[in-house]
């Protein structure tokens, strides 16, 4: 288990040092790049809590890279917070604006650079934006979005993806590991918003197994597919040779006959804009059960 991943973009490789350390020591696990197309790559396949960001970049500019995070569906609620070398009204001002939620100024205070990054993380966790075990946004952030689907005029696509039979994995493999591969699904559902979505697409951790995606409703299927052909491979990594073989899991045993559970699988359904009108959350959600 970590507390977290954050993004460290910045150019000096001293001081992407020393806050690495700090932030490992904390428990986080971290990601750094020194360009921004770098950093804006890295924020959309990994989907960190938080990023602390240099506006002095090489290519792109901190702030564009800020802004291309605000505008994606997939990315705007990521804590960003800003690097200076100027300590100038006006740069601070434009990074509020665009959308920034914390602004430092070099050199800065090491411990309370850290104490800013681990409380923004944790006030994320506790407000249910992000998932503990996988970072993704989470309920609160789903609800939002799906609040959004109601009046949207955009031809989108609804995923409701449930790992199946995660419960007894768990349950013989111990619960760090259920929470080792759901950040494994995480990462697969990432790859297929990259490859076939767009940057606008959502991905979303709602709890336990459950999981949702929205995209455009001519790249569901496409996506669907890509699912459904990448995780039996992906999910038979994680059990034994013998149980690969066998093909499930044999739960309990001690003072009853032992259960046959079948490996894990995904359960993919399926709501479009078409299959509306919806008048609220509740009958959108109801739609996808």
């Amino acid at each position: 288990m970590t507390n977290g991943t954050v993004l460290i973009v910045d150019t000096d490789p001293d001081q992407v040092r020393v806050l690495r350390e700090a932030l490992e020591d904390d428990g986080f696990d971290v990601l750094t790049a020194q360009q921004g197309e770098e950093a804006w790559q890295l924020c959309r396949r990994h989907l960190p809590q938080a990023v602390v960001l240099s506006l002095s970049l090489p290519d792109v500019d901190g702030y564009e890279i800020l802004r291309r995070i605000r505008n994606a569906l997939r990315t705007r609620h990521i804590h960003v917070t800003l690097l200076t070398e100027r300590h100038e009204r006006r740069d601070k001002i434009a990074g509020l604006e665009l959308g920034a939620d914390d602004y430092v100024v070099k050199p800065f205070d090491l411990e309370e650079l850290r104490l800013r990054v681990r409380n923004a993380l944790r006030r994320a966790q506790a407000g249910s934006l992000t998932d503990p075990a996988t970072g993704l946004p989470g309920r609160r952030l789903i609800q939002e979005h799906l609040r959004e689907l109601l009046t949207s005029q955009h031809n989108w696509a609804l995923l409701r993806i449930t790992v199946r039979h995660l419960d007894a994995f768990s349950e013989v493999y111990g619960f760090m590991a259920g929470e080792d591969f759901l950040r494994l699904v995480a990462r697969l559902l990432t790859e297929a918003v990259d490859e076939l979505g767009t940057p606008s697409d959502f991905i979303g951790h709602s709890g336990g197994e459950e999981f949702v995606i929205i995209t455009d409703s001519q790249r569901a299927a496409p996506m669907i597919a890509y699912l459904e052909e990448r995780f039996p491979a992906f999910s038979q990594m994680v059990y034994s040779y013998k149980e690969r073989e066998q093909g499930y899991l044999l739960v309990g045993g001690r003072e009853e006959e032992p259960q046959r559970i079948p490996l894990m699988n995904l359960e993919i359904r399926k709501v479009t804009a078409a299959d509306g009108p919806f008048s609220d959350i509740v009958e959108l959600t109801e739609a996808i059960q």
